[in-house]
């Protein structure tokens, strides 16, 4: 993870506004250097002019969010998952079968994007879920993945409180805590029980409190509910304490046969890989359409269609680079980047 320092302008005044070609702004300031450009900025950006504006500075924080982030995979291996789901027309691989095959492939693909671990819930075939994971939260995670399936089959019940409950255990052992980000993968085919031990009793708040302590402590929970679950009800409660429920009337991540799991779990693990390319402000602009980005004193054209130039994006506090900015900064020269607020930057289309 590498962290730099940028030079955010907060002005009391400003000349006149700058033209589409020319970027307003102050000066580049003390910024500290990143990984970035052998190339060159183009000859016909302008470089910020720092007696049009920039009268007051204060250093902001700026955070690389290429680094991979932590997900854990909080996995129910209860005995129904030996069962194929419940679907028509029917098929007969097992859901732990189908969840084996999909969640390796997902975690051999992106092992290297993103740091996985696994915790299984019950841990005692009953209804019990101990805080010592069985693939440690990190990089190249594939192999304990494989040799967990190897060796482990379904079986027990369902106590998801428990298990989420270590999670948060778990995370809570891991220092210092990971920048790029922590969540839990809460993956299951059926309903919450084993309140006090009892397989026969519901622990439906009970497990959605322990998503909202995992949301507390600033862990983000992904609800993915392999089988049939009606769209609603306990898991939708979980995924909107999670802090990443799904847009529309389901909540959380639905799936019911193979190529669900597959697309579901792409789109989990895809969603929390930030480009490298991509910076997280520590505090919003005062305006963000007043804004200039630049590399070197140059300023860098917005460009709202990804195609050369900066943007907000995945949200309003990340700016990432794109085309040859970002092929600039991944090219291992050090450089000064700068965030100036105040002054309207070049936009392109």
């Amino acid at each position: 993870m590498r962290t730099i320092s940028v030079v955010a302008m907060f002005l009391v005044a400003c000349g006149p506004p700058q033209s589409p070609g020319n970027g307003g702004g102050g000066d580049d300031g003390p910024g500290g250097g990143i990984d970035a450009p052998n190339g060159t900025i183009d000859a016909d950006e302008t470089p910020v002019d720092a007696s049009t504006c920039g009268a007051q500075m204060a250093n902001i924080g700026v955070v690389n969010l290429g680094d991979p982030p932590d997900l854990l995979v909080v996995l129910d291996r209860s005995g129904s998952m030996s069962s194929p789901p419940a679907v028509f027309p029917p098929v007969f691989t097992s859901k732990w079968q189908t969840m084996k095959t999909s969640l390796t492939s997902v975690v051999t693909s992106k092992q290297q994007q993103i740091k996985f671990g696994l915790l299984e819930f019950p841990s005692d075939d009953n209804c019990a879920a101990t805080a010592a994971p069985k693939v440690n939260i990190g990089l190249g995670a594939a192999a304990g993945f494989n040799s967990y399936f190897a060796t482990r089959q379904a079986n027990g019940n369902t106590p998801a409180h428990v298990g989420l409950t270590s999670a948060l255990q778990y995370y809570n052992s891991i220092t210092p805590v990971n920048p790029a980000g922590r969540y839990v993968l809460f993956a299951t085919d059926g309903l919450p029980n084993c309140l006090g031990g009892n397989p026969d009793m519901a622990s439906d708040a009970e497990t959605v409190a322990a998503v909202t302590a995992l949301h507390t402590a600033g862990i983000k929970t992904f609800v993915l509910g392999f089988g049939m679950f009606g769209g609603g009800g306990i898991l939708n409660q979980a995924a909107v304490a999670g802090g990443v429920p799904k847009a529309g009337a389901t909540k959380y991540y639905e799936a019911t046969s193979a190529a669900e799991l597959d697309m579901a779990l792409q789109a989990i693990a895809g969603g929390i890989i930030v480009p490298t390319c991509s910076f997280a402000l520590q505090s919003a602009p005062p305006d963000p359409n007043n804004v200039t980005v630049t590399i070197n004193g140059v300023a860098i054209p917005r460009s709202p269609s990804h195609g050369n130039g900066w943007d907000y994006h995945p949200n309003s506090m990340t700016i990432t680079f794109f085309g040859t900015y970002c092929s600039q900064i991944m090219g291992g020269a050090s450089t000064n980047v700068a965030f100036v607020y105040g002054c309207p930057g070049p936009i392109i289309n």
